[in-house]
């Protein structure tokens, strides 16, 4: 499948594979705003999970690049075959963040107890954080050629940003060891790989909040 894992700030977002837009520039004449980074493949490692470190660097060159990160308190990276509820994620963050969501708290937040990080579905990076990742993201060593989220944290926690635990932000099924569409207050499900699995999922946490 074409690796389209998206790189969002919560009012704008953005694509990391197609359409191709000459000169890395977004085109606001389409729907999906998008980056040209060169060659996404990656090698598989465990559980088939792409060593795609370098790619997402690569990645967040492109979003620093873009200026959009100074506009929007957070930047939210979300997988493809995440289910996900935006409204909610801004409920979590104004009621659990220190700031109160504003963006300047120099966090990113982790989303599975079980292994004390966060997971790659979804990963929230404030403001302050995400400038100080694209400033410094080429400092961060020892971790290429391995899995983006397991990079990222590692590059985060090498550079000062502090990671707080958010457990109810992601029931992840290779974390939690189960699947529950039905909660009402969790932001993210993963993995829904197919069409109707993923509507299905979405509808019935969607219904569980009526």
């Amino acid at each position: 499948a074409v690796m389209t894992d998206v790189l969002l700030a919560l009012n704008r977002w953005g694509n990391r594979g197609f359409p191709m837009i000459p000169g890395g520039k977004p085109n606001p004449w389409v729907d999906m705003a998008s980056w040209a980074i060169g060659n996404t493949q990656a090698q598989k490692g465990a559980q088939t999970n792409p060593l795609n470190s370098n790619v997402f660097r690569t990645a967040w060159h492109a979003l620093r690049g873009s200026k959009q990160l100074q506009a929007h308190d957070w930047v939210v990276k979300v997988d493809p075959d995440a289910v996900w509820f935006p409204e909610r994620l801004r409920a979590h963050l104004k009621m659990h963040m220190p700031g109160h969501g504003n963006g300047w708290d120099n966090v990113f937040l982790k989303n599975c107890q079980h292994f004390n990080t966060m997971q790659g579905p979804i990963e929230v990076i404030s403001k302050k954080a995400a400038l100080t990742v694209a400033e410094h993201i080429d400092s961060c060593g020892g971790f290429y050629g391995s899995g983006e989220d397991q990079f990222i944290v590692k590059c985060m926690e090498q550079i000062g940003i502090t990671g707080l635990m958010e457990q109810t932000l992601l029931n992840d099924l290779y974390c939690d060891g189960y699947s529950d569409c039905k909660d009402r207050w969790r932001v993210a499900f993963h993995p829904h790989k197919s069409p109707s699995e993923f509507s299905r999922c979405y509808s019935e946490s969607f219904l569980a909040e009526t």
